[in-house]
C-alpha cells in the first residue's frame, strides 16, 4: 500500500517538475525571441508617410499624374502575429504587429486556415491563423488558445494590433491579405468560414474601403481597376481588404455586411503559374478581368527573355504579391531586387524574424524612410489623358442633315 502512494507521490512530483521545468525553458526562449525583435525593432524606421513624402522637395521621380496606388511597391509582412522562430516559434499578436509597423510594413498577409483536430459540431471548421511549413506541418510553439472561436480568435487578435499600431503616427494606407490555406469543400460550410472570417474583421471595420463620395463603391470587388489607378494618397487611414478565395457564394444571400466577406474584399487574388493555397486561376463569368495576383516567387526567375515586356505589361494593370513556396526559406536580396526591379511586382513581403532582411531598409526603391517607395519610370501605368476634340471647320458643316436644293440660274 505504502509503495504504491509512494510510487504514485513520486510521479506526482516529476510531472509537475517537467511541467514546471517545460515552462520555465519556454517563458526564456519566448523572452529572448521577443527581445531580439524588441532591439530590431524598437522605434519606427519610417521618417515620413507616402503623402508627406509626396508634397516635398525630396519627391523628384514621380509626376502627380502617376501617382496611382498601383505605382508602387509596398513594404509587407508575412506570417502577421509571429514572433518566430519559423520552427516552434511563439505566437503574440500584440507585439509582432507593433513591431512590424515599426518596421515601416503597410501590407499584413494573414495565413489563415483551420484545425482538423479543433472541429465542433456548433462552430465547424473555425478560421484562425496559422504558421505552416512547406509540408504543411504547423510551426506554433507557443499559444494560449490553440483552438480558436468568436472568443478567442487570433484573426481577431491580430486585426485589434493593426487598428491600434499602423496609424498611430503615419496615415498611409493598410492592405490586409487574407491568404486562404484552405477552405472547406463543402459550400454551405465554406460560407460559414468565411462569414466567421468577416466577423473577426471588425476591428477595422471603420477603416474599410465601402463607398467614397468621390470614387463610387469598392465593396464586392467592383471597382478593381479604379482602386489600383486612383492615387494612393486616396487611401489615407483606410485599410484595404485583399483575398485569394472566392467569396461570390456571398452574393444574393442576405447576409449582413459585417459578417459577408465578400462586401469586405475589394481586390481578388489570382494565380497565372503556380497554385499557392486557395487561389484560383480563373476569374470566372462573374469577375471580368483579373486585377490582382498572388504567385510564387520562383515563377518570376524562369520567364523567358522574349516574355519580359508582356509580364511588366500585365503588372503594370495587376497588383501583385509574391510568396516563396517555402514558407521557410526567406526572399534573399537578390531575388528580390530581380523581381521588383524588373517586372515592378508591388509586394514581396519579408518575416519579421528573418536576420537576413535588413537589406529590406536600404535606400529607395527600398524602404529606409517610407513605406511606399515609387516603381521606376518604365514600370509605371500611366492614365491615359484626356483628348479634347476641336468643333469641325464650316467646310465640313452638314447642316444638321438637311439636304438643299441646288440654286437653277432660269437665265438664257
Amino acid at each position: 500500500m505504502w509503495i504504491v502512494i509512494g510510487v504514485a507521490v513520486f510521479l506526482l512530483f516529476m510531472i509537475s517538475f517537467m511541467y514546471y521545468k517545460y515552462n520555465t525553458e519556454n517563458q526564456v526562449t519566448y523572452k529572448a525571441q521577443k527581445d531580439f525583435l524588441q532591439k530590431k525593432f524598437d522605434t519606427s524606421r519610417v521618417s515620413s508617410s507616402i503623402s508627406q513624402y509626396l508634397g516635398s522637395s525630396e519627391n523628384k521621380t514621380i509626376q502627380p499624374y502617376e501617382q496611382l496606388f498601383i505605382n508602387f511597391y509596398a513594404l509587407g509582412c508575412r506570417l502577421t502575429g509571429y514572433l518566430g522562430p519559423m520552427q516552434n516559434g511563439y505566437f503574440d499578436a500584440d507585439s509582432a504587429v507593433r513591431f512590424a509597423v515599426n518596421a515601416g510594413s503597410r501590407v499584413f498577409v494573414l495565413d489563415i486556415d483551420y484545425l482538423d483536430d479543433c472541429y465542433g459540431e456548433s462552430l465547424g471548421y473555425y478560421p484562425r491563423i496559422v504558421v505552416r511549413d512547406v509540408h504543411r506541418r504547423l510551426m506554433i510553439h507557443s499559444e494560449l488558445h490553440r483552438c480558436n472561436s468568436p472568443e478567442h480568435s487570433s484573426i481577431k487578435d491580430v486585426c485589434q494590433a493593426i487598428n491600434k499600431y499602423a496609424f498611430t503616427n503615419i496615415n498611409d494606407p493598410v492592405v490586409v491579405i487574407l491568404y486562404f490555406l484552405r477552405t472547406p469543400t463543402n459550400s454551405k460550410k465554406a460560407l460559414k468560414y468565411y462569414s466567421n472570417v468577416a466577423k473577426n474583421l471588425a476591428p477595422l471595420q471603420d477603416r474599410m474601403l465601402h463607398y467614397e463620395l468621390d470614387g463610387g463603391t469598392f465593396t464586392r470587388q467592383a471597382q478593381e481597376s479604379r482602386l489600383l489607378r486612383n492615387k494612393i494618397t486616396d487611401y489615407v487611414n483606410k485599410v484595404l481588404i485583399f483575398s485569394n478565395a472566392d467569396t461570390s457564394g456571398f452574393r444574393g444571400k442576405g447576409y449582413d455586411s459585417t459578417e459577408d466577406l465578400d462586401y469586405m474584399v475589394n481586390l481578388r487574388l489570382y494565380y497565372t503559374q503556380t497554385q499557392l493555397g486557395s487561389t484560383t486561376n480563373n476569374p470566372g463569368s462573374n469577375s471580368g478581368t483579373m486585377f490582382g495576383i498572388l504567385e510564387s516567387a520562383e515563377d518570376y526567375l524562369i520567364i523567358p527573355e522574349d516574355r519580359t515586356d508582356e509580364i511588366i505589361e500585365n503588372t503594370k494593370l495587376r497588383w501583385t504579391i509574391c510568396l516563396p513556396q517555402n514558407p521557410s526559406v526567406p526572399i534573399t536580396k537578390d531575388v528580390y531586387k530581380k523581381i521588383t526591379e524588373t517586372y515592378g511586382v508591388n509586394c514581396i513581403p519579408m518575416t519579421l524574424f528573418d536576420e537576413s532582411n535588413d537589406f529590406m531598409f536600404g535606400e529607395s526603391p527600398l524602404f529606409k524612410k517610407t513605406s511606399y517607395t515609387p516603381k521606376p519610370d518604365q514600370l509605371r501605368f500611366v492614365n491615359p489623358s484626356t483628348i479634347t476634340v476641336e468643333p469641325p471647320g464650316k467646310e465640313l458643316n452638314a447642316n444638321k442633315g438637311k439636304v438643299l436644293s441646288p440654286t437653277v440660274n432660269m437665265s438664257f
